[in-house]
This record gives structure tokens, sequence and C-alpha cells, in this order.
């Protein structure tokens, strides 16, 4: 598994991730994952129920900072 991303590789090429997660706050569904796909430029992630969301290099650094953002914040909570 690659150190960049947390979740199960998809292919030996390293170009998909499928991370886990829950779609809701307390925690009572059935684990979901969202799919990250690296298609040539653009970075795509499959959201359940199957929302596809596609992201420029600039736009997936952004998201990248976000998350890393919040992260930090629920860690500090």
């Amino acid at each position: 598994m690659d150190s960049r991303a947390s979740g199960e590789q998809l292919d030996p090429n390293g170009l998909s991730w499928s991370v886990p997660c829950c779609d809701s706050v307390d925690g009572e569904h059935e684990p979901e994952s969202v799919k990250v796909l690296v298609l040539g430029d653009r970075i795509a992630l499959v959201l359940p129920p199957g929302e596809t969301l596609v992201f420029t290099p600039e736009e997936a650094g952004e998201f990248a900072e976000l998350l890393g953002t919040a992260a930090a914040d629920t860690t500090h909570a």
C-alpha cells in the first residue's frame, strides 16, 4: 500500500485506492468506501452511492489541504 493514502490499493500501478468511510456522524450506517482514481492529469473521487467528483491538479491540491486542515482540527478537538 502506498503511504500517501490510507486505504486499499486497487491496482498494481498505484493509480486507484479504496478508502473506508462512514456516511453518518454517529456511525450507525454500514461502512462504505470512497474510490480515488488517477485519470491522466485529473483526480476522481467516486462517492457512495456512486456520485463522482473530478478535480484538476490545482483543485486536488486545494482539496488535499482542506482535508489536512480538517484532520488536524479533529485531532485537536
